[in-house]
């Protein structure tokens, strides 16, 4: 594999669009549960964007499932270095924007709703 082609699928696809959020006191600290939401939402983002090598990693893991270990060693290395590059703090601050503004949303609907005894 050329150098040209390891480049290209160790570099992540476009970033994931998150909306500007203005400060809120009362959502800046999350709990531990929203927290590992966040958290699964930015790895699958970094999936979404690795797709690629995670791919190439996945059909050579396939073909040697004894040696995966020798064999696949390289594409393994594109497919890490790929992971590393997709989880950055500003891909975690990204997809925690996207979290409080969907909590928001729902927040914001729950308001509008009347409250009755039965439900």
């Amino acid at each position: 594999m050329d150098e040209e082609t390891k480049e290209r699928l160790m570099t992540p696809g476009p970033q994931v669009e998150a909306p500007q959020l203005t400060p809120n006191i009362r959502l800046a600290a999350l709990t531990r549960r929203e927290e590992n939401k966040v958290i699964e939402l930015r790895r699958k983002q970094a999936y979404r964007r690795c797709k690629d090598a995670m791919q190439l990693f996945s059909e050579c893991s396939s073909k040697h499932t004894i040696g995966v270990v020798w064999r696949c060693s390289e594409v393994k290395g594109i497919m890490n270095e790929c992971l590393r590059r997709a989880n950055t703090v500003d891909d975690m601050d990204r997809a925690r924007a996207i979290f409080i503004d969907k909590k928001m949303k729902t927040l914001d609907e729950k308001k509008d709703k009347p409250r009755t005894l039965i439900g």
